[in-house]
């Protein structure tokens, strides 16, 4: 569905045409500190079959598929308009990461920043153009310095993947410890291992117009598949480094973060989470 917005010119060469409507993929949302723009990489599913119980599950069993999506989130910070992104999609033939940013006037070569939740593919090979170069000339890759050494200290092939994504980012690698601001745009990373040892979720206090400040959350991997997960924290995809520990961080992130712009959320991967007698449950966050 096509979307409005106002418009949004800034020197670091974003031109959001006044007006103009929102291409498919893209939703956009105003808070007095930035703008958050959620651009749809790829659509995708995620099979029952990649999913086990960790602990007791009951009787319940996973259903054949379940929605989801591959999300790239964009911050544009108002004060300097530097422009950042959570994670950098897949790089393949179908993404479409380049294309949606292209269609709301974001060159590759004005985005300063890229925060990486972790080192898995679908979010770090979009960091590289087809022939091997740096998609994002410009940018500096923060990456959690566990999450960094993790890689290296994996096998060797592990390690020369992480080496070949970070190759032409030599020089603008930024390790970040957790608990630390990030200035200019005010993200805190946190520690939320399991899925990786590394695995990084962003914390975001920002200001909707007319009402109280909010903390948004981007949660990365934390969940897969949303109509699974968040009812039943205890399914874990197959590909979870440490299942346990996974599970241990969804249980903490819904306890105590209710806004979620997720990875792999439908589509544009922003939901409430919402207390259900002893459990979870969601509704997704609705956009103009």
């Amino acid at each position: 569905m096509m979307k409005k917005m106002a418009a949004v010119i800034s020197a670091a060469g974003v031109s959001l045409l006044c007006g103009a409507p929102l291409p498919e993929g893209v939703v956009s949302e105003s808070y007095r500190e930035c703008r958050v723009i959620s651009v749809q990489d790829q659509a995708m599913t995620m099979p029952g079959a990649l999913f086990r119980s960790v602990g007791s599950s009951g009787a319940f069993k996973a259903a054949e598929t379940y929605s989801a999506s591959l999300n790239v989130f964009v911050i544009k910070h108002e004060e300097s308009g530097q422009i950042a992104l959570i994670d950098a999609g897949f790089g393949r033939e179908n993404s479409r990461l380049l294309m949606k940013l292209a269609e709301i006037g974001i060159s590759p070569a004005t985005v300063g920043d890229v925060f990486i939740t972790h080192m898995h593919p679908d979010h770090t090979g979009g960091l590289l153009t087809p022939a091997g170069l740096a998609a994002f000339p410009n940018a500096r890759i923060h990456i959690a310095r566990k999450e960094y050494e993790a890689w290296k200290s994996e096998g060797a092939r592990d390690r020369a993947r992480l080496a070949l994504r970070l190759a032409p980012y030599h020089e603008k690698i930024v390790l970040e410890d957790y608990g630390k601001a990030l200035a200019p745009y005010g993200l805190v990373p946190l520690l939320y291992p399991g899925h990786t040892p590394g695995h990084t979720v962003y914390s975001l206090k920002v200001t909707p117009a007319g009402e109280p400040a909010r903390t948004i959350w981007f949660v990365g991997d934390i969940v897969h598949a949303a109509d699974l997960q968040i009812p039943h924290p205890e399914f874990c995809a197959r590909f979870d480094k440490e299942p346990e520990t996974a599970v241990k961080s969804r249980r903490k992130m819904l306890e105590n973060a209710p806004l979620w712009y997720g990875a792999h959320l439908p589509f544009p991967g922003i939901v409430r989470i919402e207390h259900k007698g002893d459990g979870f449950t969601f509704t997704a966050e609705k956009r103009p």
